[in-house]
């Protein structure tokens, strides 16, 4: 058989099949055959890569990103790099706008159609009644199917986004309007506002200005409160829920408490590679590169967070990206911008502290990062797998590979990473969209121009019914 490329002599990592020697086949953008390793001599290909002694793992799937937060829609092109450069294959980036969203939708269409090394989804953030009125819209016309709702944009919290404050009866609304649509996805951030608020007021009275006093003013129970009371609304209304960028030990209890207590609860949960290395005691220079919201957390909460990645109550690892750079984060605690970046660092944090600090199984690693949100929002199996059929978006690892980061590693608009100085073990060294090789060795190969946009069209109300019956 005639194959356009073959990856032979890797150890191919399948997601709920574990990992096995193979090559793999692909013709056009798919994966064309899994081959047992030695019939190769049977084939033909143009290309022949060889992984000895290497992992070929699917593409990753960054499913939260904020590409166009820190330089506009330019940041498609640098942070699509950077991406890239990671081993990831597709983002979901969110759009966050007080407006109706047609208008940034295209111009975010255009753009990353014609700047992106990656292919891409993208989520909506609902925060007016408009917003309601119009995503069945939004999931027809656009096919976008998962949505974010804050918690903590009440008052004038979301003013510089250009967003108005809500309320509870708002997120009910949202999460009923989700129940209704078989296959959409209700994502949350998780803060009550209120309460940091009064928290803040106090600690800035108190002439606090580190790290710590941004944990404190937002601290872990005020997360996990917001965290409970999402998941009883969205038992109440029927909604898949997605809480984004779970930050600690308490929050874990609330999920683990909620699916012990409901069984038909759908609960997903995500944390971030930061909430897995530092803490709100990581020394950083200045203190402010690490503010992000829900805050940096402590010792305990990371340990809390790796045990949640092996035993499954955490489902995918999300970068929460957001190319801040060095600039923006000057000033105090109180007044710097929160955010930096963090796409190219899943991998890498994943395999050096995980896999080889922690014993994180690479399969699992793979769940966490391709197949899980591949299934969550809608990209299954075209994307987070590597069955015959699937896109041929892959990403091949050097376990053993060490480099010690520094501000130009993942080639981001941002000038710096929190893992500047740092040494991790296990790297992607390969990086091939649909077929292409896009990065090799961590040097960027890829082209613009290719990039698809993933629409993820709910599934037919006739499927709704059977699965009620």
């Amino acid at each position: 058989m005639q194959f356009d490329t073959l990856i032979i002599n890797g150890q191919v990592v399948i997601p709920r099949h574990g990992v096995h020697r193979a090559d793999l086949g692909l013709s056009g953008d798919r994966i064309a055959a899994v081959l047992d390793p030695g019939v190769t001599s049977q084939h033909t290909a143009r290309t022949t890569i060889d992984a000895s002694g290497k992992h070929v793992l699917p593409g990753l799937i960054d499913p939260h990103t904020h590409f166009g937060l820190a330089a506009g829609l330019a940041d498609w092109e640098t942070e699509s790099r950077s991406a890239a450069i990671g081993g990831v294959t597709t983002v979901l980036n969110f759009l966050m706008s007080g407006e109706p969203y047609d208008a940034e939708y295209r111009a975010t269409r255009e753009a990353a159609d014609r700047l992106s090394y990656i292919d891409y989804g993208l989520h909506l953030c609902p925060s007016s009644p408009t917003h309601l009125e119009e995503m069945p819209r939004y999931m027809t016309e656009y096919g976008i199917s998962s949505y974010k709702y804050f918690t903590s944009f009440r008052g004038s919290e979301g003013h510089y986004l250009g967003i108005q404050g809500t309320d509870d009866s708002y997120l009910y609304r949202y999460l009923r309007l989700i129940g209704q649509h078989e296959g959409a996805v209700a994502c949350i951030h998780t803060e009550n506002i209120e309460v940091v608020w009064q928290l803040r007021k106090e600690l800035q009275g108190a002439g606090r200005d580190d790290l710590g006093a941004w944990d404190a003013s937002r601290p872990d129970w005020v997360e996990a409160d917001c965290v409970h009371r999402g998941i009883l609304f969205a038992k109440q209304t029927g909604a898949p829920l997605y809480i984004v960028h779970l930050s600690a030990a308490l929050c874990l209890d609330e999920v683990r408490s909620a699916r012990r207590r409901w069984r038909d609860v759908r609960v997903h949960v995500e944390t971030c590679p930061h909430f897995l290395t530092h803490t709100s005691e990581t020394p950083l220079k200045p203190h402010t590169l690490g503010k992000i919201n829900p805050p940096l957390r402590h010792a305990a909460d990371v340990e809390a967070l790796w045990a949640g990645l092996a035993d499954g109550t955490i489902d995918t690892v999300g970068s929460d990206h957001a190319a801040r750079r060095k600039e923006k984060k000057t000033g105090t605690i109180w007044t710097s911008a929160a955010g930096f970046p963090g796409t190219g660092a899943i991998l890498p944090v994943l395999l050096s502290e995980g896999l080889h600090k922690r014993g994180l199984a690479i399969e699992r690693i793979v769940e966490l990062t391709s197949y899980n949100p591949a299934r969550i929002f809608g990209l299954y199996p075209r994307k987070g797998s590597l069955m015959v059929g699937a896109d041929a978006d892959v990403t091949i690892v050097e376990l053993d590979l060490e480099k010690r980061c520094d501000a130009t590693t993942f080639q981001s608009h941002a000038d710096y990473s929190l893992y500047d100085g740092w040494t991790l073990k296990g790297w992607p060294v390969l990086t091939m969209l649909r077929g292409e090789v896009i990065m090799r060795d961590g040097r960027l190969v890829g082209r613009q121009g290719r990039a698809l946009y993933l629409r993820r069209d709910l599934r037919p109300r006739a499927a709704a019914a059977a699965r009620a019956g």
